[in-house]
């Protein structure tokens, strides 16, 4: 079972060393740098130094545009839609909404201008991140595509129009990033996540022929649920990808954790364990520590996170 982390970084490479001699120790396999847009622009030592640090620790480094278009997870600051004014989404009373729409081409073109970076600089992987439906653009681009694909006005859509149109544009988007990689950069590997509430998308997701890997992220730490209903959801993808050819990831919870909810970490560990994914990865590096998303106690957090790791590796 492959293992790795996120982690947030810095630009200096003698602190991507330290941490990243600290993740041999830990015998990762995978290490997921989370490049914002800044960093492409102001601080590019995290994005230009971090491959070769990687693999110099024996760790695969693998690309996630962390926050890019105010969509992706979080540190959401986009330099871009500053700039770009044109790629925001447009609220249905054609107000503005402070995140970009990935159905925009002008989009989508910079996401694939990063990916042409992070490829120069020798990523093994690039890592799409929680696709969702955007259920409240109705930009330009949003409209023209329901015209395109439905025949019709996206503001007099019916409820399930819209969301059979949401749904669509989700699966086009991955399709598009993949494709772009594999056509321009086919030794990356591609990379997705499809959270437990866009469970509708999997399967679809899944047949695309340029993805290579898939998985969800039940982040369930914080509530009280039974981690045993987490069990069909991971033999669900773990089947999807058995029979599309894709390797299975999951991701386990290490941020924002409430104190007290740390061992709820290492009892969905075990489980996760169990059920013997492809890959097991842990989000975030040393629980976020010192970001808004950090856990209350982030090195017990971290402590239990650590105590999982070494149980994937002990039952290779």
């Amino acid at each position: 079972m492959r293992t790795g982390v996120s982690y947030m970084g810095h630009h200096n490479p003698k602190h991507m060393r330290t941490d990243m001699a600290e993740m041999r120790a830990l015998r990762l396999d995978d290490v997921f740098v989370c490049a914002q847009e800044n960093d492409f622009l102001h601080l590019p030592g995290k994005v230009r130094f971090a491959p070769p640090i990687a693999r110099e620790f024996g760790l695969r480094p693998i690309a996630i545009f962390w926050g890019a278009l105010n969509l992706f997870g979080g540190g959401r600051s986009s330099q871009f839609l500053l700039e770009n004014p044109a790629g925001f989404q447009v609220a249905r009373d054609g107000g503005h909404r402070a995140a970009g729409c990935y159905v925009n081409p002008l989009c989508v073109r910079r996401l694939q201008e990063m990916v042409d970076v992070i490829a120069q600089a020798g990523y093994a992987g690039y890592f799409i991140d929680e696709p969702t439906p955007l259920d409240d653009c109705f930009c330009p681009s949003c409209r023209a595509r329901y015209a395109e694909w439905f025949d019709g006005d996206l503001l007099a859509a019916s409820p399930a129009q819209q969301s059979a149109f949401r749904r669509r544009c989700v699966i086009n988007y991955v399709a598009q990033m993949a494709d772009y990689c594999k056509a321009n950069h086919p030794a990356l590997e591609t990379m997705c996540c499809l959270m437990p509430e866009d469970r509708v998308l999997w399967q679809e997701v899944a047949a695309l022929p340029n993805l290579d890997n898939l998985g969800t992220d039940i982040y369930w730490t914080n509530e009280e649920r039974d981690w045993q209903e987490a069990v069909p959801l991971i033999r669900e993808m773990a089947e999807l990808c058995r029979t599309t050819g894709k390797v299975h990831h999951e991701w386990i919870e290490c941020w924002r954790m409430k104190a007290g909810k740390e061992p709820r970490i290492g009892e969905y560990g075990e489980i996760v364990v169990r059920e013997r994914p492809d890959a097991l990865y842990i989000w975030a590096w040393e629980g976020q520590i010192g970001m808004k998303e950090s856990c209350e106690d982030p090195d017990r957090a971290w402590a239990e996170a650590c105590r999982v790791l070494s149980h994937a590796k002990a039952e290779e």
